[in-house]
């Protein structure tokens, strides 16, 4: 079941992509219109609007986190950049998934893709090597798990999706962690 699922949200979104009028090519902006649509023909109900740009924002946020941390892994020879960058990978992944499947049941799309803006940058960090790259990597990671816990934190208080809000709520802990564990690599890659 759960195959079929996520097959119908892959067929959809990639039919959503191909004839998209908006003309934009940016996975995010393509899943918000989506979802708008949708709430226009009311198979998305209205009065989860901030819900829905919730989970669309926190799905290309969770997908970055684990390409750029992946990325990590493959550039950095620092124990605690590797190590910081696997629980990334383990955690986000897990997430992501749950979010996919909470999502599907609520008929809400998300990016098949990261944004534009998640991508640029994923392309500066791409660039650089060394101390350079574990500095500017500790510090995307301390900069966007606070930012993040920020928007799980007033999606658990404000939000109007049961379900939705639950896994905000629950999500909160792990993220508070990472930004722990964040704060500490940074600092030791920044000696």
């Amino acid at each position: 079941m759960k195959k079929l699922i996520l097959a119908a949200m892959l067929f959809t979104t990639i039919s959503f992509i191909a004839c998209n009028s908006s003309g934009s090519t940016d996975s995010t902006t393509i899943a918000k219109d989506d979802n708008a649509q949708k709430m226009d023909s009311n198979t998305i109900n209205n009065d989860i609007k901030g819900d829905t740009k919730f989970a669309v924002t926190v799905a290309d946020g969770g997908m970055a986190e684990v390409q750029i941390s992946k990325l990590a892994l493959a550039k950095s020879s620092n124990l605690d950049v590797t190590q910081l960058a696997q629980m990334m990978v383990d955690d986000h992944t897990k997430a992501n998934e749950a979010l996919k499947e909470l999502a599907a049941t609520k008929n809400i799309t998300l990016p098949a893709i990261i944004s534009d803006d998640s991508q640029k940058k994923y392309d500066k960090l791409s660039n650089e090597s060394g101390k350079t790259f574990d500095e500017d990597y500790t510090d995307c990671m301390v900069s966007d798990h606070k930012s993040t816990i920020d928007l799980f934190k007033k999606e658990a208080d404000n939000g109007n999706d049961s379900a939705i809000k639950a896994w905000a709520t629950a999500t909160i802990p792990t993220l508070e962690h990472h930004l722990e564990m964040s704060d500490t690599a940074q600092a030791r890659v920044h000696k």
